[in-house]
Parts: C-alpha cells; structure tokens; sequence
C-alpha cells in the first residue's frame, strides 16, 4: 500500500521517500536502503520485496532525482550529484550506515557513493548492475534501449504512469525516456576495478545468468574485485531480477544479510559529511 512520501529539499528540487518501520521488533530492527532503477520508482522496483523484507528491516524507500515522486534531477541525470543528493537524503535521515541495496542504476549510485567515501553502508548489495558504461572499462557495450529489455508488452505504458501522475502528462516520454536512450558518457557510472578494491563493506551481487545490458563477465569481474563478495548469479534470468524473480532476491538478500549485522553508530560518517540541503 501506498502511503504520502516525505520530503528531503535538494538543490535541484526534492526527493520523495517513505521509511518503513520493522514489523518485528520495531526498537533494535536494522536499516536497509533501497535504490530502484532508472524509469522506475521505489514502491514499483522493491514493491514485491517489501513483505519480506520489511519484517525485520527498517527501510528507507526514496523515489531516484527526476522519478515518480520526487521532483527535479541534476542536468543529464549526473550519476554523481544524483549520488550526492541520496548522501544528503541518507545523512539526513540517520540511515548514513544502514545496509544499502540497490538495483541496475541504482546498484551504480549505491558504489558511487561507497567508493567515493560519502558513505560507510554496514553492506552492499547490487542487484542486475554495473561498475561501468564505458565500454572501454568493461569490454561490452551496454545496449541501453527499451526494445532490448526482455518485458511484456506494453510495459513502456504502464511505465509512464509511474510518473505522469505527479509530473505532467508527457514527463515520461519528455524526459525519462530519452535520457535512458541518450545517456552521456560524461555523466555516467565508470568505475575501475581498482576502485571497488578499496571497498571495506562485505558485499553480495545478484545477477542474471542471461542479462541482456551486462552479461555475466561485469559481475564475476565485480566479485573477484571487491575485497569481501559473492555472487549469486542466477540461471535462466536476464535484467531487472527483482521484477523476474523477487521472491528469489528476496530470500537472497535476507540469507546475506543476517550474517552481516550492522552497527549504525561506528559506521556513520562525521557530521563534515553531511549535506546542507534538508529542511
């Protein structure tokens, strides 16, 4: 069920979320973050995973700058200031060393804002995503076009209103749709290999065995980097598992994360870090 998101102002606009307190044991619950994909929103992305995981994470839901809720992005969707504005929101609202979770565009923000020290998360989990769109980085070109995504039909419909209800009818084809198509390579996600070494937080990597953006190769490269991974690569599937299979990243998730408690206290970033946008 939907309920009416708080606000968190940025300097483009602001940013719509909803905290979800724990259904079991409210008071001593972990936090866990949730990032969707790009053209989609919070409550759409992790909808189906809420149930599960809602029962004993306490969850910060935000809608992406520039999606479904929320109101204004940074020019082109920058990766790096959409990452700087999640920091603020983060920050903001005590979930600064919670568990983050993200998933396609939303697992590339999660590592910018690991790698680029704006955030300490107790773990990481990347769900369908990339360290990369540069194929000079990872060796393949990321197809990134809606008649490559394995959906069903008239799904790009069903998309739009995600959207157009609280921007202006339009706003998904106006916008959202062809900065997906029109990503520039100045505004993106490239990482280096080297880059995810440096990161100190266990992490876990949900992926489908037939993705059809990154093949298997972006996540075996991603494990082997990352100091502390693993990866469950999942047969049979293709981009976006948590609408495929969310049962399956669920469960997933949940068997990862209990081996990893987190500590909230030792992991938040000093208040330097912090944003200066909320209200």
């Amino acid at each position: 069920m939907s309920v009416e998101p708080q606000k968190f102002v940025t300097s483009t606009g602001f940013l719509a979320y909803e905290v979800l307190e724990a259904r079991v044991e409210p008071a001593t619950a972990p936090s866990l973050v949730l990032l969707h994909n790009f053209m989609s929103t919070g409550r759409a992305a992790w909808g189906a995973l809420l149930e599960t995981l809602n029962q004993r994470y306490r969850i910060l839901l935000p809608d992406l700058p520039g999606h479904g809720r929320s109101c204004g992005y940074p020019p082109a969707f920058h990766h790096r200031q959409m990452a700087a504005q999640l920091a603020d929101l983060l920050t903001g609202t005590g979930f600064a060393g919670a568990h983050l979770a993200g998933c396609s565009i939303g697992g590339m923000l999660a590592q910018l804002l690991v790698v680029a020290e704006q955030l300490r998360p107790a773990t990481l989990v990347l769900v369908s995503t990339t360290y990369s769109l540069n194929p000079a980085t990872t060796g393949h070109q990321a197809a990134l076009e809606p008649a490559n995504f394995r959906a069903g039909e008239r799904w790009l419909e069903a998309t739009a209103r995600l959207h157009d209800e609280h921007q202006y009818s339009g706003y998904f084809q106006e916008v959202l749709l062809p900065a997906f198509r029109q990503m520039n390579p100045d505004a993106v996600i490239d990482l280096q290999l080297a880059d995810l070494a440096r990161v100190t937080s266990p992490v876990c990597l949900l992926h489908g065995s037939e993705d059809e953006f990154f093949p298997p190769a972006i996540p075996l490269q991603m494990a082997a980097a990352f100091p502390n991974a693993e990866l469950q690569l999942i047969e049979g599937q293709s981009h976006s598992l948590i609408f495929r299979q969310p049962w399956r990243v669920a469960a997933g998730m949940v068997q990862f994360l209990e081996r990893w408690p987190t500590n909230e206290a030792a992991t938040r970033l000093p208040e330097r870090h912090r944003g200066q946008d909320s209200p």
